[in-house]
């Protein structure tokens, strides 16, 4: 692994960080820093009458309300999608309109479908809003065009070339935009909207009810990895607040089963015990158990629904280690190794495809595709590495491809048998073509400290940067020319190796997971950690998550 560390500008620690995040330039910038560290709910967020469209969209739901017309959801099946429509149905029950909701599932494939739009126009739907996808959806929104609808897009996905022809799109990325930001989840979307229609209907949408919800769309901004700055930071600072709090009966319930301590929860929780969960029904099953779970007000239906959410959760784990422990074997049987990305196709589940393909990516650090050969087309999931863009790769196989969609780490495609060898190679061709270094595995580190600061204070400082995530990432620090002691090995196959590092009198407990290397207590390492506090014996501690050690040279 390469270590990365940023060019000096500070000597302060916090704000070294906060000018490698981008947040503080050359210059200091009280602002910039007090608005980062402490960002202000009722001042700092966008006017969402800068979004594209939002005139005509405040139009329709106006024209509803008078007309009684019906309006149907189509989200996407994801912990992005999901609490987006969630959120949008609660807006609209207190709006007084009639609503229904149409989740695909994987089988029937990503974005807008002809089969969906029927489905809502027979049961009374005049207007269609999506959820967190239809930007490239142009044939489906000339069909929804032909069957007389209305046709509302709302998403966060990069636009292709040709913009479906709707009555009204509401994306920040799309050409001509003035939204000053444009990294919203496709929740994020939805919220916005929701906060300009507030001014509108400030009775029915009260400022109680926009911050009450915002638990759903921080699970949304965090699950899916949007980058933590500007309005995405307010929105998940804000969030886990209100999750800790939260009044949503379903949330409450799957707390339960997924053993979450409310007062702890922070974006691990998200990341790994909720948004999972709220994933899984749309990976295996359908996402509606998830969208209901959300918006129900009744105990008892959201402790059924959360334990069911949490035993598909426990299935989609199985069906994965079964994916990995296949895909493993052939990666040594084939030399898969040998390229710069990771392409496969198997007899595999399509809503665990994304999952595996991201720890493909974690562990190989190149691009990976896996393909699920279920169905003709195949279905695959592609993950990528920070500096490949997955999206301009995609383009310049689009010939070979039925349809594709997402973002330059993260998409979804789908590939016609016939013509899936030659998007094989071609793929493959256009990634060993690529600068090695892309590939590298390199560690960004936020700056050199020494042992003396390692402290409470220090940790407790570096709270106010929470909550972390993609574009704000828990820093990294180096820690040079140090010895360390009590070394053993943990973890159920004794698969990690605890330590102490230590300097003088003082040590400071550590981990280092998932990690082979042997180390003596007569070398010295450098190393680079992120840092923790430990609660032990009434005690808080300063503790240490080693990510890369190496010997420093010198012995004791």
């Amino acid at each position: 692994m390469k270590w990365k560390i940023a060019k000096k500008k500070y000597d302060d620690i916090m704000l070294q960080i906060l000018f490698n995040r981008g947040i503080l330039g050359e210059r200091y910038d009280s602002k910039s820093v007090e608005r980062f560290l402490n960002p202000d709910f009722e001042k700092d967020f966008h006017n969402p009458e800068l979004l594209p469209s939002y005139k005509k969209i405040e139009n329709k739901i106006r024209e509803a309300i008078e007309h009684d017309m019906k309006i149907g959801i189509f989200a996407d099946y994801d912990a992005d999608g999901i609490p987006g429509s969630a959120l949008l149905h609660k807006m609209l029950e207190v709006l007084n309109i009639r609503s229904e909701i149409y989740i695909p599932n994987r089988e029937s494939g990503y974005g807008l479908s002809t089969e969906g739009i029927d489905y809502l126009l027979q049961r009374d739907c005049s207007i269609i809003i999506t959820v967190d996808l239809g930007i490239r959806n142009v044939e489906e929104a000339n069909y929804a065009k032909l069957k007389d609808i209305c046709l509302i897009i709302t998403d966060h996905h990069e636009p292709g070339d040709n913009l479906p022809d709707v009555y009204a799109i509401m994306n920040p990325k799309i050409k001509g935009s003035k939204y000053p930001f444009r990294e919203l989840s496709g929740a994020g979307v939805i919220f916005k909207l929701i906060q300009g229609l507030s001014k509108k209907y400030p009775q029915k949408i009260s400022e109680s009810f926009v911050k009450w919800n915002m638990d759903l769309v921080a699970i949304s901004t965090i699950s899916d990895v949007v980058p933590l700055v500007d309005e995405n930071r307010i929105i998940a600072r804000f969030g886990l607040m209100v999750l800790k709090k939260t009044k949503n009966v379903g949330l409450l319930e799957l707390y339960k089963v997924a053993n979450i301590d409310k007062e702890k929860i922070n974006s691990y929780s998200i990341g790994f015990q909720i948004g999972p969960r709220i994933n899984a029904p749309g990976r295996l099953d359908h996402a509606t158990k998830s969208f209901m779970l959300l918006v129900t007000k009744d105990k008892k239906e959201a402790a059924e629904l959360a334990f069911s959410l949490n035993q598909t959760n426990e299935k989609r784990q199985e069906e994965m280690a079964a994916l990995e422990k296949k895909v493993a074997e052939r990666i040594e049987k084939e030399n898969l190794l040998k390229n710069n990305t990771l392409v496969v196709l198997g007899d595999w589940h399509k809503g665990v495809l994304g999952p595996s393909a991201s720890h493909l990516v974690e562990k190989f650090s190149r691009p990976a595709i896996i393909f699920s050969d279920r169905s003709d087309p195949y279905v695959g999931s592609a993950r990528s590495v920070s500096g490949v863009n997955l999206i301009v790769l995609l383009e310049k196989c689009s010939s070979k491809i039925e349809r594709f969609g997402g973002h330059k780490g993260a998409a979804g495609l789908a590939v016609k048998k016939s013509k899936f060898q030659k998007f094989y190679e071609e793929f493959i061709q256009l990634c060993n073509n690529l600068d090695k270094k892309l590939f590298e595995k390199v560690a960004k580190v936020d700056t050199l400290i020494n042992f003396a600061s390692l402290s409470l204070s220090l940790t407790s400082r570096l709270k106010q940067l929470e909550p972390f995530g993609m574009g704000n990432p828990r820093p990294v620090f180096e820690l040079n020319n140090v010895k360390i002691s009590d070394i053993r090995c943990v973890g159920k196959n004794n698969t990690h190796q605890s330590f102490r590092i230590v300097s003088g009198e003082k040590k400071i407990k550590s981990i280092f997971f998932n990690c082979n290397q042997k180390f003596s207590e007569n070398k010295r390492y450098d190393m680079i950690f992120t840092l923790d506090e430990d609660f032990w014996n009434g005690k808080n501690y300063v503790s240490a998550n080693i990510i890369d050690m190496r010997e420093n040279g010198q012995k004791e």
